[in-house]
């Protein structure tokens, strides 16, 4: 099963990003706890588009692209934004007693919730392709 869309890049849209996944998520048979991780995903990576990716007050494109694959969701996630690798190129988590900004934090949480994770630059657009899980998580 694979769905996709195309989306601008404000926050409004962001409804529709999430009506994708748990679309995706019902009709694949996806357990919640799975489908909210994608939910999850995919909100910290657009709200990242939003906010540093584009102009201020600039719409651009998002490409979002989901697929069931075994016990897998494969996100497939591109922007026309200028070359940023969220997986590699993020700044690490600073600790608690550290004083400088918690930026990258939601893009730890990101990698933390992706059983793979991967960047490329193809063309123009900058593509993240994920995993996540949709078996439950062991208890600990």
């Amino acid at each position: 099963m694979r769905v996709e869309g195309a989306y601008r890049a404000r926050l409004s849209s962001f409804a529709e990003v999430r009506g994708l996944a748990e679309g995706f998520g019902q009709a694949g048979g996806v357990g919640p706890e799975a489908t909210i991780r994608v939910v999850l995903v995919l909100e910290e990576l657009f709200t990242n588009t939003v906010a540093h990716g584009y102009p201020a007050g600039s719409d651009g494109p998002v490409w979002v692209s989901l697929a069931l694959m075994g016990d897998v969701v494969e996100i497939t996630y591109e922007d026309a934004g200028p070359p940023f690798d969220p997986i590699g190129g993020a700044p690490a988590v600073p600790r608690p007693d550290e004083t400088e900004s918690l930026g990258g934090v939601g893009l730890a949480l990101v990698r933390g919730m992706s059983a793979s994770a991967r960047y490329a630059r193809v063309g123009e657009r900058n593509r993240v392709t994920l995993t996540v899980t949709t078996r439950a998580a062991a208890p600990p």
